[in-house]
Parts: C-alpha cells; structure tokens; sequence
C-alpha cells in the first residue's frame, strides 16, 4: 500500500468507528484526498481529519466536503420529490443502494450519492415511465437492458424493471421484497427500502456487480455498514447463510465480510466469516487499491479476482433471467416505452433538465 492508502483507510475507520489511529508527520494530504476522491470516500474521510492536515491543503479537502455535502442534499431533495410523487400515483418502488444503503452509516450524509435508482413492480413499469415523463423528467439515455434513465434538477435517476447483473439472479426475492417495503425516515427524508435480508442482497449484487467493472471502497463501505447493522452470528445461522448459499453469494459474502475486519475496521470478527480465505481476502483488498470506484484508477487483475469468487456462483444465470432480459425487456423497454421516449425527446429537442 501507498502511505495515501495507509492513511485513508486510517480516516476511515476513525470516522466510522472512532478507532484510535495516527497519521505520519510527513503524509502528503493532497495525495490522499486524491485517493479518497478516486474511491469515492470523501466526506467520510473529511469527518477524521487530525489537526496535522492544515493551511492550504486543508482548505482544498474542506472545499471537496462541502461539495460532497452539496450534491448530496440536491440528491436528497429530489428523492424526497419522487417519493411523493410515486406515492400520490398509488405506484410502490423501492430505493436501491443510495439511501438504502446511507441508512447504515453513522452520519448518512457522508455517503457520496450518485443516481437515484429505484425498482418498481413490472406491471407498473411502463405506468411509472409515462408518470415521470409527464411531470418533468426529461429522458437521460436509451433503455438498457435494467432501466431507462432520466434526469430532472440536475439529478439522474434509473427506473429499474429488474435488478439483477449478467450471472447473478436475484430478482424473485427482490420483487417479491417489494411488497414488504420499509418506510424509512431520515431526519424527515421519507423513503421506501426492501427489507432487511433483500436490501442485503442489492448491496452484495452491487459489490459482485463492480468487480467487473470497477469496484472502490463506497460499495465496500456499504456492505460492512450492513453487516455491522445485521449479520450477527445468529442472524447469519437462522436466516442469511442459507440465502447467500441459494443465490451463490456466499463466497463473497464470507470474503468480504472478512476483508472489512482486517482493513477496513469492522469492529468485531463472527464465526461465520472468521474461517475466509485469507489470500482471498486480500486479494479482494489488492483489486479496490488498483481500482477505485468503477474503475477509476485501473481495471487490471479483476478477471482474476472474479473467477476466484465466482467458484460458488457458477449456474447462477438461469433460464428465467435469460428469458427476462430476452423478451420482457426487450418488448417493454422497446417498443412500449420507445414510443413515449421517441415523442418526448422530439418536444424536448433544444430543452435541457430544469
């Protein structure tokens, strides 16, 4: 590890945890608020930082928090905005990883925010496209094969009609999750989240999901803030063991779980995940170095770290994933919605998001 990478995981688990850390003398503060940056941890980091950071390179990370804290209040207001929106249409969603997974932290505001993403039922996708495009959301990109995009207030958001990445299907437990949403308050920010065993499991897919093509600490973070808050031993014998193992995920739960003891200071080891592999933990630990949030600083050596995970997940993809992305994508996002996509990129041409 570089002396920045020593001295940002320091800044992190001194933030989350409290943890009684020192700080070189000679620790180049600008480097380090580089990584933080190309991680994607910036306002966690900020939170610990020692009187030793000062002058100009402290002004510099002063300036980055508070830019962190700015979008994430505009992210904040708009999901306000589509909860009420979705709410008074009668339509249920539920909110993937952002605040479903800032839920867990100590302060949920130092959690960088990205998309808005959120999943309906799929009978109700194709209403919830035509909601938001009649009150103001402006198309962002083509439909993929899990969402269509759009952006309102300088937000973007993705309405997902199924969750799940290539080899990994989760989706009856999350469809099925919806119907048992939570609602969530955070200082008077109101949202809906899958429950506790399902919003697990969009935290680990979106850890499996970024080892193909970046993965940094943010998503790392969002896995060991639930573990913290969930998977005690018991827990994990009763309920969550049996669910990683259905789904092929518990490789990776077991590795990562481990991997944020020994480097990321989860404050306490369980049986159920002291026996993981420790050369594939750090290896694990080794890729979100090289790589940084989606692959910022490098995607070399993730093929490695894949195969190495995926010796439990091998099957995983399924007839019924490949016939979700087959056809029911395929006729929704592209012909039901390409039409209503088609009409308002041509009364929206020349017009920008509001």
């Amino acid at each position: 590890m570089t002396q920045a990478e020593q001295v940002l995981l320091s800044l992190i688990r001194k933030s989350l945890f409290d943890s009684k850390e020192s700080f070189p003398s000679d620790t180049d503060w600008d480097a380090v608020l580089r990584e933080a940056k190309q991680q994607t941890v910036v306002g966690i980091a900020a939170k610990a930082l020692p009187d030793s950071c000062a002058g100009e390179a402290r002004e510099k990370w002063k300036a980055a928090e508070f830019q962190q804290l700015a979008n994430t209040i505009l992210y904040w207001k708009a999901q306000d905005e589509l909860h009420r929106l979705l709410t008074e249409s009668g339509i249920p969603f539920v909110i993937l990883k952002g605040a479903a997974a800032a839920m867990y932290y100590p302060d949920p505001y130092r959690r960088a925010m990205g998309d808005i993403d959120f999943l309906v039922p799929p009978e109700q996708f194709d209403r919830t496209a035509t909601v938001l495009l009649e009150n103001g959301y402006l198309p962002d990109h083509e439909p993929t094969d899990r969402h269509i995009g759009f952006s309102k207030n300088k937000v973007s958001f993705e309405l997902h009609h199924h969750f799940s990445y290539l080899d990994l299907d989760i989706e009856d437990a999350l469809l099925s999750g919806i119907s048992l949403a939570e609602r969530i308050s955070i200082d008077n920010h109101v949202f809906s989240a899958l429950p506790a065993n399902e919003n697990g499991l969009v935290l680990l897919a979106h850890l499996w999901e970024h080892l193909h093509s970046g993965v940094g600490m943010r998503q790392v973070i969002d896995w060991m803030m639930f573990v913290l808050a969930h998977l005690s031993n018991e827990y994990w014998n009763i309920i969550v063991s049996k669910l990683a193992r259905d789904y092929g995920l518990e490789k990776l739960t077991i590795t990562a779980a481990q991997m944020c003891h020994k480097y990321f200071g989860l404050p306490y080891s369980c049986s159920w995940f002291a026996d993981a592999d420790e050369m594939l933990c750090d290896d694990l630990f080794s890729q979100i170095l090289r790589s940084g949030n989606f692959g910022r600083k490098s995607t070399w050596g993730m093929s490695f770290t894949i195969s190495s995970l995926k010796n439990s997940m091998s099957g995983i993809a399924s007839t019924k994933q490949e016939e979700l992305i087959g056809s029911f994508t395929r006729k929704l996002t592209r012909q039901s919605f390409q039409k209503n996509y088609s009409t308002v990129c041509n009364c929206c041409e020349g017009k920008t998001a509001a």
